[in-house]
Protein backbone atom coordinates (compact mmCIF):
# COMPACT_ATOMS: atom_id res chain seq x y z
CA UNK A 1 0.00 0.00 0.00
CA UNK A 2 0.99 3.69 -0.92
CA UNK A 3 2.78 5.48 2.08
CA UNK A 4 0.98 9.04 0.45
CA UNK A 5 -1.67 9.79 2.71
CA UNK A 6 -4.38 9.38 0.27
CA UNK A 7 -5.02 5.78 -0.74
CA UNK A 8 -6.74 5.72 -4.58
CA UNK A 9 -9.06 1.67 -4.78
CA UNK A 10 -10.20 1.41 -7.96
CA UNK A 11 -14.20 0.41 -7.56
CA UNK A 12 -15.72 -2.23 -9.74
CA UNK A 13 -19.32 -2.82 -10.53
CA UNK A 14 -20.58 0.61 -9.41
CA UNK A 15 -21.76 3.39 -10.92
CA UNK A 16 -19.62 6.22 -9.93
CA UNK A 17 -18.71 9.38 -11.56
CA UNK A 18 -14.71 8.74 -12.10
CA UNK A 19 -13.13 5.44 -12.25
CA UNK A 20 -11.53 6.15 -9.18
CA UNK A 21 -12.14 7.29 -5.19
CA UNK A 22 -10.01 8.66 -2.73
CA UNK A 23 -10.28 8.10 0.86
CA UNK A 24 -7.96 8.95 3.76
CA UNK A 25 -5.86 6.17 4.99
CA UNK A 26 -5.75 4.39 8.08
CA UNK A 27 -2.73 1.97 7.23
CA UNK A 28 -0.53 4.74 9.69
CA UNK A 29 -2.90 5.76 12.25
CA UNK A 30 -3.50 4.33 15.29
CA UNK A 31 -6.60 2.88 13.99
CA UNK A 32 -4.61 1.38 11.85
CA UNK A 33 -2.73 -0.55 13.77
CA UNK A 34 -5.67 -1.30 15.87
CA UNK A 35 -6.85 -3.18 12.53
CA UNK A 36 -4.25 -5.21 12.07
CA UNK A 37 -4.06 -6.61 15.20
CA UNK A 38 -7.33 -8.21 14.55
CA UNK A 39 -5.69 -10.00 11.64
CA UNK A 40 -1.79 -10.39 12.79
CA UNK A 41 -2.41 -13.76 15.66
CA UNK A 42 1.09 -14.68 16.39
CA UNK A 43 2.43 -13.43 19.53
CA UNK A 44 5.54 -11.20 17.86
CA UNK A 45 3.00 -9.72 16.25
CA UNK A 46 0.64 -9.13 19.22
CA UNK A 47 3.58 -7.56 21.38
CA UNK A 48 4.61 -5.35 17.81
CA UNK A 49 1.25 -4.09 17.76
CA UNK A 50 0.83 -3.44 21.27
CA UNK A 51 4.35 -1.22 21.53
CA UNK A 52 3.26 0.52 18.25
CA UNK A 53 0.25 1.26 20.25
CA UNK A 54 1.78 2.65 23.13
CA UNK A 55 4.06 4.80 21.13
CA UNK A 56 1.14 6.19 19.88
CA UNK A 57 -0.59 7.27 23.07
CA UNK A 58 2.34 8.47 24.44
CA UNK A 59 2.88 10.69 21.27
CA UNK A 60 -0.97 12.20 21.19
CA UNK A 61 -0.59 13.40 25.02
CA UNK A 62 3.64 14.50 24.09
CA UNK A 63 1.15 17.04 21.38
CA UNK A 64 -1.43 17.20 23.71
CA UNK A 65 0.96 18.75 26.80
CA UNK A 66 3.07 20.76 24.37
CA UNK A 67 0.78 21.84 21.61
CA UNK A 68 2.39 25.55 22.17
CA UNK A 69 5.69 24.65 21.58
CA UNK A 70 5.46 22.51 18.63
CA UNK A 71 3.55 25.45 17.09
CA UNK A 72 6.89 27.74 17.95
CA UNK A 73 9.06 25.61 17.28
CA UNK A 74 6.95 25.33 13.51
CA UNK A 75 7.56 29.09 13.73
CA UNK A 76 10.62 29.74 14.16
CA UNK A 77 11.70 27.32 11.46
CA UNK A 78 9.49 28.93 9.03
CA UNK A 79 11.22 32.07 9.99
CA UNK A 80 14.69 30.86 10.07
CA UNK A 81 13.81 29.43 6.31
CA UNK A 82 12.42 32.75 5.20
CA UNK A 83 15.80 34.75 6.54
CA UNK A 84 17.98 32.22 4.87
CA UNK A 85 16.17 32.90 1.13
CA UNK A 86 16.32 36.68 2.27
CA UNK A 87 20.12 36.75 3.20
CA UNK A 88 21.05 34.14 -0.17
CA UNK A 89 21.81 37.52 -1.90
CA UNK A 90 23.74 39.43 1.01
CA UNK A 91 25.90 36.38 1.75
CA UNK A 92 27.33 36.01 -1.98
CA UNK A 93 28.09 39.78 -1.56
CA UNK A 94 29.87 39.22 1.53
CA UNK A 95 31.48 36.38 0.45
CA UNK A 96 32.59 38.37 -3.13
CA UNK A 97 34.53 41.09 -0.64
CA UNK A 98 36.32 37.89 1.25
CA UNK A 99 37.30 36.65 -2.15
CA UNK A 100 38.51 40.19 -2.51
CA UNK A 101 40.53 40.50 0.57
CA UNK A 102 42.15 36.85 0.34
CA UNK A 103 43.45 38.05 -2.75
CA UNK A 104 44.78 41.60 -1.18
CA UNK A 105 46.38 39.59 1.73
CA UNK A 106 47.94 37.08 -0.60
CA UNK A 107 49.76 39.49 -2.84
CA UNK A 108 50.78 41.27 0.10
CA UNK A 109 52.45 37.66 1.66
CA UNK A 110 54.28 37.53 -1.64
CA UNK A 111 55.71 40.81 -1.35
CA UNK A 112 53.64 42.68 -4.32
CA UNK A 113 51.92 46.14 -3.10
CA UNK A 114 48.07 46.26 -3.79
CA UNK A 115 47.88 49.13 -5.96
CA UNK A 116 44.21 50.38 -4.90
CA UNK A 117 41.12 49.11 -2.91
CA UNK A 118 37.99 49.72 -0.94
CA UNK A 119 36.94 49.10 2.92
CA UNK A 120 33.90 48.43 4.57
CA UNK A 121 31.88 49.85 7.56
CA UNK A 122 32.90 48.15 10.37
CA UNK A 123 36.46 46.21 8.81
CA UNK A 124 38.82 47.87 11.90
CA UNK A 125 40.45 44.80 11.98
CA UNK A 126 40.94 43.75 8.68
CA UNK A 127 42.03 47.66 7.37
CA UNK A 128 44.77 47.48 10.35
CA UNK A 129 46.39 43.96 9.26
CA UNK A 130 46.27 45.82 6.03
CA UNK A 131 48.37 48.83 6.77
CA UNK A 132 50.44 46.85 9.27
CA UNK A 133 51.25 44.55 6.15
CA UNK A 134 52.27 47.47 4.45
CA UNK A 135 54.47 49.08 7.09
CA UNK A 136 55.92 45.51 7.21
CA UNK A 137 57.45 45.84 2.87
CA UNK A 138 59.19 48.94 3.85
CA UNK A 139 63.02 48.45 3.37
CA UNK A 140 64.65 51.87 4.54
CA UNK A 141 61.45 54.69 5.66
CA UNK A 142 57.93 55.47 6.41
CA UNK A 143 57.10 58.70 5.75
CA UNK A 144 52.87 59.47 6.62
CA UNK A 145 51.10 62.08 6.65
CA UNK A 146 48.26 62.21 8.63
CA UNK A 147 46.20 65.25 10.16
CA UNK A 148 45.56 63.00 13.07
CA UNK A 149 47.64 60.96 15.23
CA UNK A 150 47.23 59.26 18.15
CA UNK A 151 49.01 56.36 20.06
CA UNK A 152 47.16 53.66 18.00
CA UNK A 153 49.34 55.24 14.85
CA UNK A 154 52.34 54.75 16.62
CA UNK A 155 51.57 51.22 17.51
CA UNK A 156 51.13 50.58 13.89
CA UNK A 157 54.89 51.71 13.32
CA UNK A 158 56.58 48.89 15.67
CA UNK A 159 55.56 46.39 12.53
CA UNK A 160 58.33 47.78 10.56
CA UNK A 161 61.80 46.32 10.47
CA UNK A 162 64.28 47.09 12.01
CA UNK A 163 66.37 49.93 10.70
CA UNK A 164 63.35 51.51 9.07
CA UNK A 165 63.11 55.23 9.68
CA UNK A 166 59.72 57.16 10.48
CA UNK A 167 58.80 60.24 10.25
CA UNK A 168 55.01 61.62 10.50
CA UNK A 169 53.46 65.03 9.30
CA UNK A 170 50.73 66.14 11.21
CA UNK A 171 48.35 69.14 11.98
CA UNK A 172 47.27 68.05 15.41
CA UNK A 173 50.60 67.61 17.98
CA UNK A 174 49.07 68.07 20.63
CA UNK A 175 50.58 67.48 23.88
CA UNK A 176 49.42 64.12 24.56
CA UNK A 177 50.60 63.11 21.23
CA UNK A 178 54.58 65.05 22.45
CA UNK A 179 53.90 62.97 25.80
CA UNK A 180 53.28 59.18 23.62
CA UNK A 181 55.95 60.12 21.01
CA UNK A 182 58.73 60.81 24.34
CA UNK A 183 57.39 57.54 25.90
CA UNK A 184 57.51 55.99 22.88
CA UNK A 185 61.08 57.04 21.65
CA UNK A 186 62.32 56.53 25.31
CA UNK A 187 61.25 52.95 25.67
CA UNK A 188 62.50 52.44 21.65
CA UNK A 189 66.00 54.44 21.37
CA UNK A 190 67.23 52.21 18.49
CA UNK A 191 64.11 53.03 16.58
CA UNK A 192 63.09 56.43 17.20
CA UNK A 193 60.34 57.97 15.61
CA UNK A 194 60.20 61.99 14.43
CA UNK A 195 56.98 63.79 14.05
CA UNK A 196 57.05 67.73 12.34
CA UNK A 197 54.08 69.93 11.33
CA UNK A 198 52.24 70.04 8.31
CA UNK A 199 49.84 72.89 7.09
CA UNK A 200 46.98 73.27 4.54
CA UNK A 201 47.37 69.29 4.37
CA UNK A 202 43.56 67.62 4.45
CA UNK A 203 44.39 64.06 2.51
CA UNK A 204 46.45 60.95 4.16
CA UNK A 205 49.65 59.72 2.19
CA UNK A 206 51.94 56.63 3.87
CA UNK A 207 55.40 56.75 1.81
CA UNK A 208 56.61 52.88 1.93
CA UNK A 209 60.15 53.52 0.53
CA UNK A 210 59.11 55.56 -2.15
CA UNK A 211 55.86 54.44 -3.17
CA UNK A 212 53.12 56.57 -2.70
CA UNK A 213 49.59 55.36 -0.62
CA UNK A 214 46.71 57.84 -0.40
CA UNK A 215 43.96 57.32 2.03
CA UNK A 216 40.51 58.10 2.55
CA UNK A 217 40.57 58.66 6.09
CA UNK A 218 43.47 58.87 8.89
CA UNK A 219 45.09 55.85 9.84
CA UNK A 220 43.75 55.74 13.35
CA UNK A 221 40.33 55.42 12.19
CA UNK A 222 40.49 53.18 9.24
CA UNK A 223 37.40 50.65 9.01
CA UNK A 224 35.08 52.66 11.00
CA UNK A 225 33.49 53.85 7.81
CA UNK A 226 34.03 52.90 4.50
CA UNK A 227 37.03 54.31 2.85
CA UNK A 228 39.20 53.84 -0.48
CA UNK A 229 43.03 53.70 -0.89
CA UNK A 230 45.05 54.17 -3.74
CA UNK A 231 49.00 53.73 -4.89
CA UNK A 232 49.47 57.19 -6.43
CA UNK A 233 52.54 58.09 -8.10
CA UNK A 234 53.05 61.35 -6.21
CA UNK A 235 56.81 62.41 -4.41
CA UNK A 236 56.86 63.10 -0.93
CA UNK A 237 58.69 66.43 -2.14
CA UNK A 238 55.48 67.43 -4.24
CA UNK A 239 52.83 66.32 -1.59
CA UNK A 240 54.77 68.64 1.05
CA UNK A 241 55.50 71.39 -1.45
CA UNK A 242 52.28 73.22 0.07
CA UNK A 243 52.95 72.57 3.22
CA UNK A 244 56.73 73.62 3.40
CA UNK A 245 55.51 76.94 1.96
CA UNK A 246 52.94 77.63 4.54
CA UNK A 247 55.56 76.67 7.49
CA UNK A 248 58.01 78.85 5.63
CA UNK A 249 55.15 82.29 5.75
CA UNK A 250 55.11 81.31 9.11
CA UNK A 251 58.11 81.73 10.96
CA UNK A 252 58.71 84.57 8.50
Amino acid sequence: MSASPNATLEKKGQNLKGKHTKYRSLAFTEQGVAMLSSVLKSETAIKVNIAIMRAFVQLRHLMMGNGGLVNRLSNVEAKDLEQDCRLTGHDEHLLDHDRKFDELFEAMDRGELKSKGLFYNNQEFDAYVFVCDLIRQAKKRIVLVDRYVTEKTLTMMLKREKGVSVTIYTYDKSKVLEMDLATYNEQYPDSPMQVLPSYGMHDRFLFIDDTAFHFGASLKDLGKNTFFFTQEDFTLQEVLKESQKIQAEKES
